[in-house]
C-alpha cells in the first residue's frame, strides 16, 4: 500500500468514527433522565386554537401564580349528536404554555396522534413540578420544574414506545 492509499484509508476511517460518534451523541440525547432547560420565549398561539385545560399555581414558592395553559390545533368539533363529547382529527398540534410575570414558557409544541394530561407534583418545600404524560403511539412522561435562574428543567421519567402493556389497572379505565 503506497502513502496516498494510507492516507486516504486513515481519513475514511476518521469519517466513519466520526459519524458513529455523532450518531451516538443523537441517540443517547434526550433519553431517561437527560435533562433539557427551556428558557422564556416569544410564543405563537394558532387564532382558533382550542384552550383545553388551564390552571393558576406557584411552581417556584415566591407566592407569584403561574398560569398554565394548554391548546390544541385544529379544535376539536363538538358532536351534534352528543352534547359534551368531541370529534379528533387524526393528528393535532398540542401546545403546553407557563406565563410567570412578563415570561413565556413553551415546554410542549408537537403534533400528536393521542393526548396529553397534565397535573402537579409536590416535590417538598416550595419545589412543585408539572408532570405531563403523553399518550400517542406509545407513553411517555415529562416532568417540568423552574429552577432558582428561572429556567424551566423537563426530565423524561418513563418513554414506553417499544414495548406493549399487557395489562393495567381498573382504576382510570
Amino acid at each position: 500500500m503506497n502513502r496516498g492509499d494510507y492516507v486516504r484509508r486513515l481519513s475514511q476511517f476518521a469519517m466513519l468514527l466520526l459519524i458513529l460518534v455523532i450518531g451516538a451523541g443523537c441517540a443517547a440525547s434526550n433519553s431517561l433522565n437527560d435533562t433539557v432547560k427551556i428558557r422564556p420565549e416569544s410564543v405563537t398561539i394558532n387564532e382558533d386554537a382550542f384552550l383545553a385545560d388551564s390552571m393558576q399555581y406557584d411552581l417556584d414558592g415566591d407566592g407569584q401564580m403561574e398560569m398554565i395553559r394548554m391548546y390544541i390545533y385544529p379544535a376539536p368539533a363538538e358532536a351534534e349528536n352528543k352534547p359534551g363529547q368531541y370529534l379528533w382529527h387524526e393528528s393535532h398540534q398540542w401546545q403546553l404554555i407557563v406565563n410567570r410575570g412578563e415570561d413565556t414558557y413553551l415546554l410542549y409544541n408537537n403534533h400528536l396522534s393521542g393526548k396529553l394530561k397534565f397535573w402537579i407534583e409536590d416535590r417538598g418545600g416550595s419545589q412543585k413540578a408539572i408532570v405531563l404524560l403523553e399518550e400517542g403511539k406509545g407513553l411517555r412522561l415529562d416532568s417540568f420544574t423552574l429552577n432558582e435562574d428561572h429556567i424551566f428543567e423537563r426530565m423524561m421519567n418513563y418513554n414506553q414506545f417499544n414495548s406493549v402493556i399487557v395489562e393495567s389497572s381498573t382504576t382510570f379505565k
